[in-house]
C-alpha cells in the first residue's frame, strides 16, 4: 500500500510540474489595451475617450509609416493620473502603438525595474536589450523602459531626465523598429 501510495504521489507530482512547465512556456497573451485605448482604436473613438483640449502635433514616420501624434498633459481636458506625455502610433487610421512616459513623481515612487517585476508576475521573465524590459505574444509587444525628457531647467538646454515608460504596439511594428 505505501508503495502505491508514493507512486500515486509521485505521479501526480509530475503530472503538476509538467503542467506548471507547459504554464511557463506558454505566457499570458499581452494586453492590447493601455490608459483606456486598445490597439485597432480609430483616431474618433480616441478623441471620444480623451478630449483634446487643442489640436495635437504628429509626425509622420516614413520607415515605419506610422504617424505619431503627441499628446501632453495640456493637450486634453481630463489627463491620467501622473502621465506627462502620451504617444499615440497610427497606421491606416488604426492605433498601432500607445506609448505612456510618467511624471517625475511616478518614476520616483516606480523604477523601469520595478514595473518590469510586477509585469513579470503577469507575462513571466522579459527579455531584455539596451536597458528596455520587454514581452510578446507574436502579436503584441509590452515594453518598459526609461524614456529621456528635456529637462525643465533652463540653464542647460541639451540636459535630459529619465522618466518611466510603458509601451504597448502591434508586433510587426515592433520588428520594423529592430531592423
Amino acid at each position: 500500500m505505501k508503495l502505491f501510495l508514493k507512486i500515486v504521489f509521485l505521479g501526480s507530482a509530475l503530472a503538476l510540474a509538467f503542467s506548471a512547465r507547459a504554464q511557463d512556456e506558454a505566457p499570458s497573451p499581452v494586453q492590447r489595451h493601455l490608459a483606456h485605448l486598445k490597439l485597432g482604436d480609430h483616431l474618433d473613438e480616441i478623441e471620444r475617450i480623451y478630449s483634446p483640449s487643442h489640436e495635437w502635433p504628429s509626425q509622420r514616420e516614413l520607415k515605419q509609416g506610422v504617424n505619431r501624434i503627441r499628446i501632453e498633459r495640456s493637450g486634453l481636458k481630463y489627463p491620467e493620473p501622473h502621465v506627462d506625455v502620451m504617444w499615440l502610433g497610427m497606421k491606416r487610421d488604426r492605433l498601432v502603438e500607445i506609448q505612456l512616459i510618467y511624471d517625475a513623481a511616478y518614476t520616483r515612487e516606480e523604477s523601469v525595474e520595478q514595473l518590469a517585476g510586477e509585469l513579470s508576475l503577469i507575462y513571466g521573465e522579459p527579455r531584455r536589450s539596451q536597458g528596455k524590459f520587454w514581452w510578446t505574444d507574436g502579436e503584441t509587444v509590452l515594453r518598459a523602459f526609461y524614456a529621456e525628457v528635456p529637462s525643465p531647467q533652463k540653464d542647460d538646454a541639451g540636459a535630459v531626465e529619465l522618466r518611466t515608460s510603458l509601451q504597448v504596439m502591434d508586433a510587426g511594428l515592433f520588428e520594423k523598429a529592430a531592423d
